[in-house]
Formats: structure tokens, C-alpha cells, sequence
């Protein structure tokens, strides 16, 4: 069977490339946020130390301009416009892109200061045994520093990590908020801990 212009297959191809041509100034879009935030997230800006959850935003987006750019590649490899191993190249090297993109994984491989204070980093780490010593460790230090992280502790997905910030907190203001991460926060910006 010869494919003419009345090939079903070649209208849902063509239509489908349409919608995709469509989509192109969104890719743009979503590739240019995911690399302001890339650099801003975890950072300042005009003085501000920006909120923890920019750090999530970069691979978010990348994630969505790596869906479209997925559907974009494979619908042209389909209509045979585009050399399927440069496509798959691009797919792949836009994934390695998106996972480097992590903030677990740029905390890893992010250098250390000679003589910084790794406690920190350490409070965001993968492995919950290792948040759990460093805010053990954050909380006999008894630095102001640590005010925030160890608040943000309060909301950590294991169970030693949430009751070793609280008491972590509890040892350093002398006085116990409970467990809610909001009041311990309202208390640390009454005492000037926060700003």
C-alpha cells in the first residue's frame, strides 16, 4: 500500500507536528527560567537570601521543558525530520542535565570552603542518620546560624530528625515551642533570631 497525501497516519503525524511547532516558544520559556533560578536558588539576590524552595523550582521547570522537548524530538524522529540518534542524544544529555540539576545532587558535588562550617550542608543531606547528627551537632554548638535550618528540621521526613531539632531548639532558646515549625518561628523572630 502506497502512503498518500490521504494517509491517515500522515495527517495524525502532520497535526500532531503543528501542535508541537506550537509548543517551541514555551520550550524557550521554560529553559530560560530554569536557568535563573539554576542561579539564584540558594543564593542572594539584591541582598535577600532567597526562600529554600527556589532550589526546587530550576529542576521543576527543566523537568517540564524536558517532557515538551521529548514529545517535540520524538514527534519529528517519528515524521522521519529529524536523525533519531541525534534525538536520543539530545534526550539524554537534557535528563544528565535535569539530575545535575538536583539540589541533592549540586549540594554533592558543590566545593567546600577550606575551614567552612559544613553542619549546614550536612543538616540536608540524603541519608536521615547524617541529618540527625548534624543537628544534634547544630544544637550543642547552640550558634544562632542554625536558627532556621534546625526550624526547617522540624518538618524533616524521619522521625529522629524532627525530635533532635526540637530538642536541639528547645536546649537553645530554654524554653519549648512544640513541634510546629511555624511557632518556632514566630518565636525566633520575637527573640530576633529571624528576620
Amino acid at each position: 500500500m502506497s502512503e498518500t497525501a490521504d494517509d491517515p497516519r500522515k495527517l495524525r503525524v502532520r497535526s500532531g507536528l503543528a501542535f508541537v511547532q506550537v509548543l517551541r516558544p514555551a520550550l524557550y520559556a521554560l529553559l530560560v527560567l530554569s536557568a535563573l533560578f539554576t542561579f539564584w536558588s540558594g543564593g542572594e539576590l539584591a541582598g535577600r537570601q532567597l526562600p529554600r524552595w527556589t532550589q526546587v523550582v530550576a529542576p521543576t521547570l527543566f523537568a517540564l521543558f524536558l517532557a515538551i522537548f521529548t514529545v517535540y524530538r520524538f514527534a519529528l524522529m517519528r515524521a522521519k525530520k529529524y536523525p533519531a540518534a541525534t534525538g536520543m542524544f539530545q534526550i539524554g544529555l537534557g535528563a544528565l542535565i535535569w539530575v545535575l540539576l538536583l539540589p541533592s545532587t549540586r549540594q554533592r558535588i558543590a566545593p567546600i570552603a577550606e575551614g567552612a562550617d559544613e553542619v549546614p550542608a550536612l543538616m540536608t543531606a540524603p541519608d536521615p542518620r547524617v541529618r540527625a547528627v548534624a543537628v544534634e551537632v547544630a544544637g550543642y554548638r547552640a550558634d544562632l546560624k542554625y536558627v532556621s535550618a534546625l526550624i526547617d528540621r522540624l518538618d524533616d521526613a524521619d522521625e529522629r530528625v524532627r525530635s533532635r531539632a526540637h530538642a536541639a531548639l528547645a536546649r537553645m532558646a530554654g524554653t519549648d515551642a512544640g513541634e510546629d515549625a511555624d511557632a518556632w518561628r514566630a518565636l525566633a523572630r520575637q527573640r530576633g533570631w529571624l528576620r
